[in-house]
């Protein structure tokens, strides 16, 4: 009698930014198939964050015969499946069983091109099919792959949820943190479940998503003589000073494409992300330009 050990995805969690995923103006979930995948090939996640699975679900993965796989996109989990029917799971996972995995950031500029607030800064991100117990009812719940719903501070944990949940945690994986992913077997919501009432897998596997949007700034450019501008250039002076023009709506931060404004029938070049710069009121960014 021969057998072989067979693995199937159990989940899978994408998170796309579209900092590296819109192509200028154009936006990633707007483009077409062939669009998508081009900007996909070219797309890694782990080269501005890191996901891990907590200590205490790294144990949980091997006495569930599970596997952590990173992506270039996210993460996926993967189980081994029973020979006698593969639509299951080979150790029955309980309902309230539950996989934390900590977003951890590397890349200090991470929030210049982020659309989230300053107040973010500092504060326990907190993602998963099933809202604490500490938190109030209109916490959110993680979006389901195709949802296209941008991260915001609706997802940050209060205080006290967040100290408790850091107090879980090894030094290391403090270290950086922007947040976390619990996921349950069973969900607060049936569609977000991962296993079925029976203990079957979902089929096929469920994809959650997050989604990082851009920062959108004002673009100001700073040259060293007067440029001369007219009406119906896309840029216009901020102030008194003729040298110093901004843009007369923000634009958004991308790292491909070409965003265009004009300045005396010529295209302005488009900032990087090293210096933005809040009003005082943190109401709006600057994204600064010399000329």
């Amino acid at each position: 009698m021969s057998f072989s050990i067979q693995y199937k995805p159990l989940f899978k969690v994408d998170v796309f930014h579209l900092f590296f995923l819109n192509n200028g103006l154009k936006t990633f979930f707007s483009m077409n198939a062939t669009d998508t995948e081009k900007q996909l090939d070219g797309y890694d996640l782990n080269a501005f964050l890191s996901i891990a699975p907590t200590r205490e679900t790294q144990q949980q993965l091997k006495g569930y015969s599970l596997v952590f796989k990173n992506t270039n996109s996210g993460f996926a989990v993967w189980t081994k499946v029973r020979s006698d029917d593969n639509t299951y799971p080979f150790i029955p996972l309980p309902d309230d069983l539950s996989l934390s995995f900590l977003i951890q950031i590397k890349d200090p500029t991470f929030y210049n091109y982020t659309d989230l607030k300053p107040t973010n800064l500092g504060k326990t991100s907190y993602f998963s099919n099933r809202r604490l117990s500490t938190e109030a009812p209109t916490f959110p719940l993680i979006n389901k792959s195709g949802d296209h719903f941008s991260i915001n501070e609706t997802f940050a944990l209060t205080p006290e949820s967040a100290a408790a949940e850091q107090k879980k945690l090894s030094p290391a994986e403090k270290m950086n943190l922007f947040g976390m992913i619990r996921l349950y077997m069973k969900a607060d919501l049936p569609a977000l479940n991962i296993v079925a009432a029976t203990g079957k897998m979902a089929d096929p596997a469920k994809t959650f998503e997050l989604v990082f949007a851009n920062r959108k700034t004002i673009w100001r450019y700073i040259f060293r003589k007067d440029p001369k501008v007219k009406n119906n250039d896309d840029v216009k002076m901020e102030g008194a000073d003729p040298k110093v023009l901004i843009s007369k709506s923000e634009q958004p931060l991308t790292l491909k494409g070409f965003v265009s404004l004009g300045l005396g029938g010529k295209d302005l070049p488009n900032p990087d992300t090293k210096l933005i710069k809040p009003d005082t009121l943190h109401t709006k960014y600057y994204s600064e330009i010399y000329m």
